[in-house]
């Protein structure tokens, strides 16, 4: 499904954003010393070029401004001063949005999946520090003015319908976040961040369990919530044991979502 100006042109045609979730994940845990995303495994690399990329050449988003670009995997989308005046939208992928401390440790601001919407915090008040993007698989984001968009929103009532979902979706993840930080439970965040990928990326498997067929090194789950490697290593492993989570090797994944899902009912109940 497209939504579409009502001129008919096709320059006008924004991607679907309605129907996907997107996951939002992690907070900081104290006394962690995590790298940024850098340092988890997922590797930086160029762009691959597309429709929207001049040949021999791939620039910035923020200077091609409109239209579609790949991103490799582990290549970043925006950095801190950069992409603002643009609404990304993932056309496919996975793309990781995160804040770095100071002193080295990620907050996960969201994991989002194809059909989902982001975009770089806005400066208005001096204060933001700015949000990092990044691609963890090799990813297609449309790109669209800021400017455009309140246009293309009056013109098309299933898009203003489709914005309005998703920025309530974004502010439910955002509130969950703040609850998790207030928990400072290293195994409830990372249970969380596995049903939140499970939910957005999950295949169903003959056994009736969930697969997350992603690239998930005990690293880059440990930077997704704001832990350390040697602490993740330790919980997946209560989790296998518990019959919440088995590995199939080359860092997939397989879940039980309902045993997950009670896990967290269970901690939430006690807090």
């Amino acid at each position: 499904m497209k939504f579409s100006a009502r001129d008919g042109s096709s320059a006008r045609t924004l991607a679907t954003i309605a129907s996907s979730s997107s996951a939002s994940t992690a907070v900081v845990a104290d006394g962690a010393t995590d790298a940024p995303m850098e340092s988890s495994g997922l590797r930086s690399g160029p762009a691959t070029q597309d429709a929207t990329t001049p040949q021999g050449g791939v620039a910035h988003p923020a200077a091609s401004r409109a239209g579609s670009r790949t991103f490799s995997k582990g290549h970043r989308i925006f950095g801190p001063n950069e992409g603002r005046g643009l609404i990304y939208i993932v056309r496919s992928g996975c793309v990781r949005l995160y804040k770095t401390l100071p002193d080295g440790r990620s907050i996960n601001l969201g994991l989002l999946g194809p059909n989902t919407i982001f975009a770089q915090e806005d400066s208005y008040d001096g204060l933001s520090t700015g949000a990092v993007s990044e691609a963890i698989l090799e990813t297609t984001v449309s790109m669209v003015e800021a400017d455009d968009l309140a246009g293309l929103i009056a013109e098309s009532p299933d898009l203003a319908a489709a914005v309005v979902t998703g920025m309530t979706r974004r502010l439910t993840e955002l509130q969950t976040l703040v609850e998790q930080l207030l928990l400072r439970d290293t195994a409830v965040r990372l249970v969380t961040t596995l049903l939140t990928l499970a939910k957005s990326f999950g295949q169903a498997t003959e056994d009736g369990q969930t697969l997350i067929p992603l690239p998930l090194t005990h690293q880059a789950l440990a930077n997704m919530i704001g832990s350390n490697r040697v602490t993740v290593t330790r919980k997946l492993l209560e989790l296998q044991h518990a019959d919440m989570v088995k590995s199939l090797g080359r860092n997939s994944l397989v879940v039980n979502l309902d045993k997950l899902r009670a896990y967290v009912q269970a901690a939430n109940a006690t807090t």
